[in-house]
């Protein structure tokens, strides 16, 4: 019999910065934002010389609004989110068995159903859970220690049977020996 494994976390910046990143820029939105900054620095390059003054600043306006402002302000989101959330105040326990992932922090719990996992997104930084499109639970990769090999086996073989979206550096536990022994311990 599998033995439910449990740990306890605390955000951290670098994770929660990380998951904000990827969540702007994987949508239209961040995709438009990077385009259109491009877009404006090659203008400039490419009408150097010959466009108005006003152009200039004007593309020289987007491109820093696009490609430095937007970066800024999603750091001080994060930064913001982590210091005023009550959710990132007090360390909070992931227990993950056969049933699915238990949540708590304090005297709140939730289980949420392997079948109810949308999708797992994993960086050098976090393990995004997704429950929806816009929900997810959050994992910093630094506070997983030795267990992270053991919890992203469980994630993925758990879930493999509800077909969530995978980040494709989790593939590698869908299938083989090792993550079979990652499931056992």
């Amino acid at each position: 019999m599998v033995k439910a494994k449990k740990i306890t976390v605390n955000m951290t910046q670098k994770a929660l910065t990380d998951f904000v990143f990827r969540s702007y820029y994987s949508r239209f939105t961040g995709f438009l934002s990077i385009f259109l900054g491009f877009l404006a620095i090659m203008m400039l390059v490419r009408g150097a010389g010959k466009i108005s003054v006003q152009s200039i600043i004007v593309y020289a306006v987007l491109a820093a609004i696009c490609l430095i402002g937007n970066p800024l302000v999603l750091m001080m989101k994060a930064r913001k989110q982590l210091r005023t959330n009550p959710s990132y105040k007090a360390p909070i326990t992931y227990e993950i068995d056969l049933a699915g992932i238990t949540v708590s922090q304090g005297e709140k719990q939730e289980l949420i159903q392997w079948k109810n996992i949308f999708r797992i997104r994993y960086s050098k930084n976090m393990v995004a859970v997704y429950t929806s499109p816009y929900h997810a639970f959050v994992l910093p990769n630094s506070e997983l220690g030795n267990d992270k090999e053991i919890i992203l086996g469980r994630l993925v073989q758990y879930t493999l049977p509800y077909k969530p979206r995978l980040s494709l550096s989790l593939k590698e536990f869908a299938h083989g020996s090792d993550s079979s022994k990652n499931i056992q311990q």
